[in-house]
């Protein structure tokens, strides 16, 4: 190694200038494809417009059951909270977890169903016999669940089915054959034809007749008929 001046030290290559590193950096480049989703409290994320909707229909119900002035909580596997129970050698339907008005519901049910019932000490609901079917309907037309399970309450109250039209009987058949002009018509009937009975045919009777004989079905009643009394005379 020669002594004498060191060479000059190497100059680090010049830092490339971005965009970036003139913009503050809460506001550089945000990441894009981004959806409008938002974070819940425990962290997870959710559509905005799913929870706009769920919300809606939350408060539709609430404002329902608040007319009504009571409603019922479902059990924890999303099932009605009716049962039947013996009392005395005797079958009641109970229903629990009515939260307001045990009264009205109570009032609703009796009227409905048409049998007696009361409220234990316990605050349950319960009517006289096995009712357990008609009560879960009932429940469920009168929209005062919640917490049951939409197949819970499919279940109990199926929407009603389309109605086919009934299928026409051999009698309608014979009946509507009976009443159609006959499209063929004899020689003999045709000449049999008087100018009264002429008269009172339908212009599908008269072009019946007329085709039999060979002559043209066009034109109004009064040309057809003119045309068919011509023939018969």
């Amino acid at each position: 190694m020669a002594w004498g001046n060191s060479p000059p030290a190497e100059k680090p290559p010049p830092r490339a200038s971005t965009l970036t590193n003139f913009m503050p950096s809460d506001q550089q480049f945000p990441s894009l494809g981004g959806d409008d989703r938002r974070p819940d409290d425990d962290g997870s994320a959710t559509a905005t417009g799913n929870k706009v909707t769920a919300a809606a229909v939350g408060v539709h119900a609430q404002a329902h059951q608040s007319e009504l002035g009571y409603h019922v909580t479902g059990s924890k596997k999303g099932g009605f909270p009716v049962a039947v129970e013996k009392r005395s050698h005797k079958k009641v339907t109970v229903i629990r977890n009515v939260v307001g008005d045990r009264d009205a519901l109570l009032s609703g049910l009796k009227k409905k169903l048409g049998c007696g019932g009361a409220i234990n000490k316990d605050g349950h609901i319960e009517l006289q016999g096995e009712r357990q079917p008609a009560v879960e309907k009932y429940l469920t037309h009168m929209n005062c669940l919640k917490s049951v399970s939409r197949a819970k309450k499919d279940s109990a109250a199926p929407p009603p089915k389309a109605v086919k039209a009934a299928e026409p009987t051999k009698i309608d058949k014979k009946m509507a054959a009976s009443r159609a002009p006959s499209n063929n018509v004899s020689a003999e009937e045709l000449s049999s034809i008087t100018e009264q009975a002429a008269k009172k045919m339908k212009p599908a009777e008269m072009k019946v007749h007329l085709k039999a004989a060979g002559l043209s079905t066009q034109g109004n009643k009064k040309e057809l008929l003119s045309r068919l009394l011509e023939h018969i005379k």
